[in-house]
């Protein structure tokens, strides 16, 4: 049930006026008499888009000032959405989800509770849910972006989002993928970013030259999404010419296509940087015909319902000694705040180097002989460039995108009171590896990460394919992909061989 306070608050939405409102919040009412059309570095921004596109330009309003209306429609949505995410906050998912579908039933017309909402079912591992929300979510934006008669020039915006995360950037590979192969919906996508926010800033300029975009304030790209957010895509979900789908599908729709027409990565390194990245190597001491590999497990307290896809770096050593005695490098990446390596020979703990620095994340994953990874945006900027990864330690296996001359080696579960981990099967019919989230209500579950030997077979795996030029599924890998298909997962990227052959039980039905 609902709380009493929320219960009011939505009472009070869906019943006060804007005058009542104006006068409860005084501080609203100045702020909105300092919005103007002037607020928003229009003529230069304007400009631009109108080199885009001057059918758009010339057919909506370009003042941005927020009128009474608007702007306590706004604020009452979001008093929804703080109330949701606080209860999140508190792992009081399903009590979320009862906010959200009465903020609905008050603003029917709030795409941003929708989205939410589909948010939050993703949270919970509510994958049919997820879709179904979305997908209304974007018939509510096609609804209102032709009632504002906002598709008349066929444009769709990629906002803030786009460009913050890692691994955000690294999804306008899959954009520009499905540009370039025309399976995109016939929309034209314009990028709005601002670089100074961005987790990596050469990595994204190689990508904006792909792309027509706007270069603008963060601020400013915020409020212009606000006004025409029916026509803004959201990084979840893509529309192709099919229709909408998740953005693991539409990663591996764009990844097999784009492998089957034999392209060229997006995104290569440029030779200045190559030239400057391997003046560093050599100041490390690799030699001039030394290869490495790069490595990225992810740790700490990041996101609270996200932590299932942690691992320990500790139980990558052995990894990495294998690597090592074949010749190797290993140049572990990520943030100064992880646990530091011990010291080993041939090995770089990049994540503490003085010499951390973005271009230098350019050029280690675009140079690498493959990655090992466990699943943040770490794992996939270097397949964008065409570098196999090892997906390590990998919960979120309902959905796991297709990737050429790589795999995945999964986390394991197992029920409370249950004597064994669960199967492929077993695990796909729980909420676990459909989501990132380490607490399902109503649900005790032990997580699995990947053995040492796990890990060290996975690179024997990766090797081994090498020496062969082979990445053919084996008939275990492909019967491994029929189960998680016929469960419902999404996602072309095969599940290692050497995981199958250690763990029998997992590929069984």
């Amino acid at each position: 049930m609902l709380s009493r306070k929320i219960r009011r608050q939505l009472f009070q939405i869906a019943n006060g006026g804007p005058l009542t409102f104006l006068k409860k919040f005084p501080r609203v009412r100045s702020v909105m008499t300092l919005v103007s059309p002037l607020s928003f570095p229009n003529l230069r921004f304007w400009k631009k888009l109108g080199k885009i596109s001057v059918v758009f330009v010339n057919s909506v309003d370009r003042d941005l000032k927020l009128n009474a209306a608007k702007l306590l429609s706004n604020h009452q949505v979001e008093e929804v959405l703080v109330s949701s995410r606080a209860l999140i906050k508190d792992f009081k998912t399903s009590q979320s989800i009862e906010v959200l579908n009465q903020g609905t039933r008050v603003f029917p017309e709030s795409i941003e509770i929708k989205q939410s909402l589909a948010q939050v079912h993703f949270v919970r591992g509510e994958w049919p849910k997820y879709l179904s929300v979305s997908t209304q979510a974007d018939h509510l934006m096609r609804q209102l972006a032709d009632e504002q008669k906002l598709e008349i020039a066929q444009l769709r915006f990629l906002g803030n989002d786009w460009t913050g995360p890692l691994g955000h950037i690294a999804l306008l590979d899959t954009v520009i993928k499905l540009s370039e192969l025309s399976l995109s919906s016939d929309e034209k996508r314009v990028l709005l970013y601002d670089s100074r926010y961005s987790a990596n800033s050469a990595l994204l300029k190689l990508f904006v030259s792909k792309i027509a975009n706007i270069k603008s304030d963060r601020k400013a790209i915020e409020q212009f999404s606000k006004k025409f957010n029916p026509i803004v895509d959201q990084v979840p979900m893509y529309r192709l010419k099919s229709g909408i789908v998740d953005q693991w599908s539409a990663i591996s729709i764009a990844n097999q296509a784009w492998s089957d027409a034999k392209r060229d990565p997006v995104i290569t390194v440029p030779e200045a940087i190559i030239e400057r990245g391997s003046a560093i190597l050599k100041r490390w001491g690799l030699p001039p015909d030394a290869w490495f590999v790069v490595m990225h497990v992810r740790e700490g307290d990041h996101r609270a319902h996200a932590r299932a896809q942690n691992a320990n770096i500790a139980t990558y050593i052995p990894m990495i000694e294998e690597i090592v005695a074949r010749g190797g490098w290993v140049i572990r990446m990520g943030s100064p705040l992880m646990t530091p390596l011990p010291a080993m020979r041939n090995v770089i703990d990049y994540a503490h180097a003085v010499e951390r620095i973005d271009w230098m994340d350019v050029f280690l994953w675009g140079m690498a002989k493959f990655s090992v990874a466990t699943n943040s945006g770490g794992s996939e900027v270097p397949m964008c460039f065409g570098t196999p990864v090892i997906r390590t330690n990998y919960a979120s296996f309902g959905h796991c995108s297709f990737f050429e001359k790589s795999f995945m080696v999964p986390k394991r579960f197992k029920l409370k009171n249950e004597k064994s981990a669960m199967s492929l099967q077993q695990s796909l019919r729980t909420p676990i590896p459909w989501c990132e989230s380490t607490v399902h209500e109503n649900l005790e579950f032990e997580i699995i990460d990947n053995s040492e030997q796990d890990l060290v077979d996975a690179a024997v795996e990766m090797f081994s394919m090498f020496d062969k030029n082979d990445w053919t599924m084996t008939h275990q890998q492909v019967a491994a992909q029929n189960i998680r298909l016929a469960e419902g997962a999404v996602g072309g990227l095969p599940i290692s061989q050497s995981f199958l052959t250690n763990h029998q039980s997992f590929g069984g039905s």
